[in-house]
């Protein structure tokens, strides 16, 4: 599959940075959301809002506006899909990307939109300091973001396997579903639909 990299710039990790930041405060009035751990939360947020930012500007899009006490269905309309964009990581023990969908936050927004895209940053981070907590932020001069690929929502329980995620003892905590990259369609055929 092609390696679709876009620029990442001040302005979008700024703005991402200070969404994310507000998110993750108001988060609590949200009981339907997943939370993990207190920085590991605070990271998500603030990572998916940059590269939702980042998106935005290369799609022509406004940026990312938080509306007070409201769940937003879809993230943006991209050739009239409605995309719920997904920061994912790597894996802890390879190199391979780590793409999972938690079960509750796919339930909930499952008919409410058409498609999830998938990214991840490379290049260089920096570390910033958010209170008691150090999470990191891509350096917009050597920053990309790599927009791995697409699923329409509805193909993602056909293709997708089920992921647990367990405690330190083995005791499950929750459930999603795990993508591979062959499953996700260019985004190539998104951005030029």
């Amino acid at each position: 599959m092609e390696r679709y990299l876009i620029p990442v710039s001040q302005t979008a990790v700024e703005h991402g940075f200070k969404i994310g930041w507000k998110v993750y405060q108001d988060k609590q009035n949200f009981r339907s959301k997943w939370i993990a751990s207190a920085s590991k939360e605070l990271q998500a947020d603030v990572s998916g809002f940059i590269a939702e930012s980042v998106i935005c500007e290369h799609t022509g899009h406004l940026l990312p506006q938080l509306t007070t006490q409201k769940i937003d269905d879809y993230d943006l309309l991209i050739n009239g899909f409605k995309v719920d964009v997904k920061k994912v990581t790597y894996s802890r023990f390879s190199s391979k990307t780590k793409i999972t969908l938690n079960k509750k936050q796919f339930d909930r927004k499952n008919k409410k939109i058409d498609i999830f895209l998938f990214c991840n940053f490379e290049g260089s981070f920096t570390s910033k300091s958010v209170g008691a907590m150090n999470i990191f932020v891509p350096i917009p001069t050597t920053g990309q973001l790599w927009l791995i690929g697409w699923i329409k929502s509805e193909d993602v329980t056909r293709l997708a396997k089920i992921h647990i995620w367990q405690d330190r003892d083995g005791k499950e905590i929750d459930k999603g579903y795990r993508l591979l990259e062959k499953d996700l369609r260019p985004i190539s055929e998104l951005l030029e639909a």
